[in-house]
């Protein structure tokens, strides 16, 4: 007990609650997006559950314990111990309903990260826009705004980044799936079985995490660079 007592008593409680805004924030985009894509393409599975928003919390089903644990309980846990949220979520998609199925299917998929950017996208704007308030000062509210928009953004990048991925079940499977020829079709759908243990292996066993690096740093120097080089400072 000693030893939990001594951890959490180090744990930064304002950074806590900003990691799960952000992952709340990116969340709710990320599955929106995949929902209003697929009604718009005609299927009305995940609008009639009324996951047709970007409220997070609607895509939270609160009935299912592996649902509640995978969208909160994960991702606070994971704020606390590592400093980052991590989790997952998702939506039903009725690839049936498609008149061109994988083509649909693989928008869908888009979406999602897509939702991912529009939340950096305003991130950076907001950040730009309050970059003069923030520069030298010692308001704390401004300090922890900052923190706000930063972590928000990073959480964005790195989850649309890594959504895209082609391994099943992430959304890059489904986008490539579309693009592949039937010899790589039909390969994603043998892998799709242990598509997450082969995730596990690369991204926390193998350096995987390398290979979107350069993906994620070249996304993060705008919101780093810009705001500095025109309005001027730090």
């Amino acid at each position: 007990m000693g030893f939990l007592a001594v951890n959490f008593a180090g744990v930064d409680a304002t950074h806590v609650v900003l990691c799960m805004f952000a992952w709340f924030a990116q969340m709710g985009f990320h599955e929106g997006g995949h929902a209003w894509a697929a009604w718009w393409l005609g299927d009305d599975t995940a609008y009639l559950l009324g996951k047709r928003t970007v409220n997070p919390i609607r895509h939270v089903n609160w009935n299912d314990p592996m649902s509640v644990f995978n969208s909160v309980g994960l991702p606070l846990i994971t704020s606390i111990a590592l400093g980052f949220p991590m989790g997952m979520a998702w939506v039903p998609v009725g690839v049936h309903n498609f008149r061109h199925p994988a083509r649909d299917h693989a928008i869908v998929a888009f979406a999602g990260p897509a939702g991912g950017f529009v939340v950096a996208v305003i991130c950076f704007v907001l950040h730009f826009s309050f970059f003069p308030f923030f520069a030298g000062s010692e308001v704390k509210i401004l300090a922890v705004l900052e923190r706000l928009f930063l972590l928000t953004y990073v959480t964005a990048i790195i989850y649309s980044v890594f959504n895209l991925v082609p391994i099943p079940p992430l959304d890059g499977s489904r986008i490539l799936y579309f693009f592949g020829n039937w010899r790589l079709r039909e390969l994603l759908s043998r892998i799709e079985p242990f598509g997450f243990m082969i995730i596990v292996l690369l991204f926390w066993i193998l350096p995987g995490s390398m290979l979107l690096n350069p993906f994620i740093t070249a996304l993060m120097k705008p919101y780093l660079v810009l705001p500095a080089m025109i309005w001027g400072g730090s």
